[in-house]
């Protein structure tokens, strides 16, 4: 390859580079400012499991079972379905469950 072919691979690299960081730190930004705007919150209801789906939908595909009592961290809401949803983190694990479903008094 001539020199005038690997100068323009290695500024094509670096410009990369610099959008791939610059896509981190707002990411990482948005992840923070997410998580200072949730709380702390655990599941309530009659039943003893609550499913926490991946879409705000009671259709949506089952992420994992929580349980009555359960500590979870709410990160948004949505009322575009016909009943509320709240997006929680519940470990490694995040999805959304009927707002209904969310306490936020110690159970």
């Amino acid at each position: 390859m001539s020199r005038k072919t690997i100068r323009t691979l290695w500024i094509i690299t670096g410009a990369i580079a610099v959008v791939l960081l610059a896509a981190t730190m707002y990411l990482s930004q948005e992840a923070k400012a997410k998580e200072e705007a949730g709380y702390s919150a655990h599941i309530v209801g009659r039943n003893g499991v609550i499913y926490l789906r991946l879409d705000p939908d009671p259709t949506s595909h089952i992420v994992t079972i929580l349980e009555l009592g359960q500590q979870v961290f709410v990160t948004d809401m949505s009322d575009e379905h016909a009943i509320p949803w709240t997006q929680v983190r519940a470990g490694d694990y995040e999805g959304w469950v009927p707002a209904e479903r969310i306490g936020v008094e110690p159970p």
